[in-house]
């Protein structure tokens, strides 16, 4: 076991080297930075390259650094935008009640964006769903990975992670982030120990989940649950083979609601695609892509 752990890893580290060198030889990445104002918040923005959109929403964990795989790759053929949402990374805290789809909508005005394809990582995706069925009208494609959605209730086996931790953990975010990290069997495969590594190398020590200071942000008009049918753009959904069972069945649930949409399983990953499998990700996203150009 302990040298099919081995092999595995090292296996890992050289697809994810590969990915990079191939990026590193091409032309540097010019990135445009900056802050959008929204309500009095401001809500930090990277983009990058050119022609369609296409816009990176993160997960409930990590802030738009669990783009930094793919950002630079889209970016060959794409411009690129991803924001930290409100309590995230670079962006203010909440100082009101606030919408993250009417934020986002924001994004897409300020940043001067007619129409996306709009990728969502876990709360990300519920996000695109739902701002998919408001404002229909921006979104050319949806690519959804380990996504949850609205009106879909979360189960007792999520929120304890199996009856693995309890309500202490969500008041000392070093012992949740910690335990995701390093004992939780569905944020990453338990085998991908670079993975987790990474994850470590992104907190740094320093926790990124901030409290909403007494505000929440607003659930939308409609729970999604109900109107998927509505959907009618290109989807993909990605989930994680060994990701935790709530998601698989909201990718399920999503794949059926949502006409023609596309399911696929990503091997040896568990929540956090994007961070453990860099490549599969990648060409599931590209061969999506090229399948369906705008």
């Amino acid at each position: 076991m302990k040298q099919i752990l081995i092999f595995y890893s090292l296996l890992l580290i050289y697809a994810t080297n590969l990915l990079s060198q191939n990026m590193s030889n091409n032309n540097p990445l010019t990135i445009d930075s900056g802050y959008i104002n929204v309500n009095g918040c401001k809500l930090y923005y990277e983009v990058a390259g050119d022609s369609e959109h296409i816009v990176l929403l993160h997960d409930g964990l990590v802030d738009l650094q669990i783009w930094d795989e793919q950002f630079p790759l889209l970016a060959r053929n794409y411009r690129v935008v991803r924001y930290d949402r409100r309590k995230y990374g670079k962006s203010s805290d909440p100082q009101a009640n606030y919408s993250h789809i009417e934020d986002l909508n924001q994004v897409f005005i300020q940043l001067k964006i007619d129409k996306a394809v709009v990728f969502g990582m876990s709360a990300g995706g519920g996000l695109a769903i739902d701002f998919t069925l408001k404002y229909p009208e921006r979104v050319s494609g949806l690519i959804l990975v380990g996504s949850v959605v609205s009106g879909y209730a979360y189960s007792q086996h999520l929120m304890t992670r199996g009856g693995r931790i309890d309500r202490s953990y969500f008041s000392d975010q070093q012992k949740l982030i910690k335990y995701l990290i390093e004992d939780d069997p569905y944020e990453i495969y338990h085998m991908n120990i670079h993975a987790k590594e990474k994850l470590k190398k992104i907190f740094g020590g320093n926790p990124k989940l901030r409290p909403d200071n007494g505000f929440v942000a607003l659930p939308p008009d409609r729970q999604a649950l109900k109107f998927l049918s509505e959907i009618k753009v290109p989807t993909l959904i990605l989930v994680g083979e060994y990701d935790i069972p709530d998601v698989h069945a909201f990718s399920g649930i999503i794949n059926v609601g949502i006409e023609h949409s596309k399911r696929e399983i990503i091997a040896n990953a568990g929540h956090l695609i994007p961070l453990e499998q860099p490549v599969l990700f990648y060409n599931a996203v590209k061969e999506f892509l090229i399948d369906n150009p705008k």
